[in-house]
């Protein structure tokens, strides 16, 4: 299959949806949270005076990037949003950016405000019993594949709202299972209808001599890999087959119902170093390779060691037990992170802050998730195929939860 080549309008699969139809699906039903996000961004960026022109030429630059797939997901999707042309744009490839534009100074995150915490254990270290339900795991299968854990920490969480989002298996493409930000094409964890689990956390790592438009986006890999690979090893070959100076930095975290491993992707160093041990905790500096390291990072990934030591065997309990600690906090230096007191609430444009949290398992198309911070919010499962409760699939719930 050629990436960059698929047209959407003609790419179908068995039931005739294409990519720009699978897109306008989702536009619809995302429709009243990506609309108030965008009308409360407007009136934000209003406010505050925002030049958003630097943004925008960002934003058209990244463009370039996408796969033609994805470009056209992304166009059709602001054909049927009734929202600012500009602001959405800016929301789907510049948020981080105009977060650091909107913030309000005291009380925030380190520059640059993205986060995550995640957590990878081998089967080697896994209780019998601490993988999904049997019967929807792979049948190849001897036990329970590697379990991921991945806490998304955002800024500007209260205009990001959170959806469960499936793709079905259109063309030769893999289907996809997901929880992420409404009316977006990125994707940063999910798990494929072959049981493929694909999650990063992003590294303040870049290159000066790479332009946007030939930088490939972590969103933008994270999905590539879920559409277009069934293995570990088939998600290598794809990463390989690109010149590591064009990634961004990241660690990934890989599994499927036999093999798991961490990659460290380094771009400056053109590097990408393997981590396959049986627990393996990341969260935004690198371990193998030279970072920027921040006093968050540093004590969020110490603590999870700390909660993950000295046991002979772990199931998925120990990794929400991780994903909903608040020791150093509760706020920025925890894992299960809150905005600190006398931030920028109710958006948190300056903090960043726990959105979602998910488990999954390497070989089975399940998702395990909690929508809001993990520390409160009601823990829900669904395998690819299955029906997904309204308030999941229209961000309802989400907004509930914030409101």
């Amino acid at each position: 299959m050629d990436d960059t080549t698929a047209d959407s309008t003609e790419v179908a699969g068995g039931d005739g949806v294409g990519f720009a139809e699978q897109a306008r699906r989702r536009a619809e039903t995302e429709r009243e949270a990506v609309e108030w996000a965008i009308d409360e961004l407007t009136r934000v960026i209003g406010e505050q005076d925002v030049d958003l022109a630097p943004l925008l030429e960002y934003a058209r630059r990244s463009r370039k990037s996408l796969p033609d797939r994805h470009l056209r997901a992304y166009e059709t999707m602001a054909e049927v949003l009734d929202v600012s042309s500009d602001v959405y744009a800016v929301y789907v490839f510049a948020y981080a950016e105009l977060c650091e534009e909107l913030a309000d100074g005291t009380g925030r995150s380190e520059k640059h405000p993205k986060g995550c915490t995640n957590v990878l254990v081998a089967p080697s270290k896994l209780e019998s019993d601490a993988g999904f339900d049997a019967d929807s795991a792979d049948a190849e299968s001897d036990g329970p594949g590697a379990l991921v854990l991945k806490n998304r920490d955002i800024a500007g969480r209260g205009t990001r709202p959170k959806s469960v989002i499936e793709q079905p298996p259109i063309d030769d493409y893999h289907g996809f299972l997901t929880v992420d930000t409404c009316g977006t094409i990125s994707t940063f964890k999910g798990v494929n209808d072959r049981g493929l689990v694909a999650a990063n956390t992003y590294i303040d790592r870049t290159r000066d001599d790479i332009d946007p438009e030939d930088q490939l986006r972590n969103g933008t890999v994270i999905r590539r890999l879920l559409e277009e690979c069934a293995t570990v090893s088939e998600a290598r070959s794809l990463l390989d087959s690109h010149r590591t100076r064009r990634l961004c930095g990241q660690t990934l975290f890989l599994a499927d119902a036999s093999a798991s491993a961490l990659l460290e992707i380094d771009p400056v160093a053109e590097r990408i170093t393997v981590d396959d041990g049986p627990i393996t905790i990341r969260t935004n500096h690198f371990v193998d390779s030279a970072s920027t390291r921040t006093g968050s990072s540093t004590k969020r990934r110490k603590r999870a060691l700390e909660l993950l030591a000295g046991e002979a065997r772990l199931g998925r309990e120990d990794l929400w037990a991780v994903a909903r600690d608040h020791a150093n906090g509760p706020g920025d230096e925890s894992i299960c992170r809150h905005p600190e007191p006398g931030t920028d609430e109710p958006h948190a444009f300056g903090q960043l802050t726990t959105a979602s949290s998910a488990v999954f398992e390497g070989g089975s198309p399940v998702i395990e998730i909690r929508m809001g911070a993990p520390c409160g919010a009601e823990r829900a499962r669904w395998a690819f195929g299955e029906a997904i409760p309204d308030d999941l699939r229209t961000g309802q719930r989400w907004l509930d939860r914030l409101h």
